[in-house]
């Protein structure tokens, strides 16, 4: 009866620490290795930058839908809180935030046929603990981590609409307050 307490210890002892790296150590390992290979491409924090056209040679990370345009921020909130803005599209489009630990902590509509979406839609992205200043209509979304990333998406299934998807990153932010 002893060795099987024993074995059935172990095997409990095991299957907590398999639980706690699922669960807490991996998904934070694999957004640091996403950011690593974005900042070796070239993509700086804090600015917003449209991705290639979704093609068989720009699928890297993940497999995106090839009918959306994707325009990604790097998040460094070791300074402070960052700012986001987006306008909205006459499609489908949102902008979702990821914590440090892959975790979606936010997602907004873009789709101006939708109720409620706003013509820019306005998010602060803080740190717990950290200062908001006051700001308006702006959402506000606290991670526990200094790093993060915001994602927009907007349906561009021709090459027509990539390019007018394109045409608004200029009048986007992803700016330290």
């Amino acid at each position: 009866m002893k060795s099987f307490l024993t074995g059935l210890a172990a095997f409990l002892l095991i299957g907590a620490l398999a639980h706690f790296v699922v669960l807490n150590a991996l998904p934070g390992k694999i957004m640091t290795k996403v950011r690593d290979r974005m900042m070796e491409g070239g993509l700086t924090e804090n600015v917003w930058r449209m991705s290639p056209r979704t093609s068989p040679e720009t699928q890297t990370v993940v497999r995106p839908a090839p009918d959306l345009a994707y325009t990604i921020c790097l998040i460094d909130l070791s300074s402070g809180p960052v700012e986001l803005t987006a306008p909205a599209w006459p499609d489908y489009g949102s902008l979702s935030v990821f914590a440090a630990t892959t975790d979606n902590v936010y997602a907004g509509s873009l789709d101006a046929r939708a109720s409620g979406t706003p013509i820019v839609r306005r998010v602060i992205v803080a740190m717990d603990g950290q200062a908001v200043p006051e700001k308006g209509s702006a959402d506000v979304v606290r991670v526990k981590q200094p790093e993060a990333l915001a994602l927009v998406r907007r349906l561009a299934a021709t090459q027509e609409a990539y390019d007018a998807a394109a045409a608004l990153v200029p009048d986007s932010s992803c700016k330290p307050l």
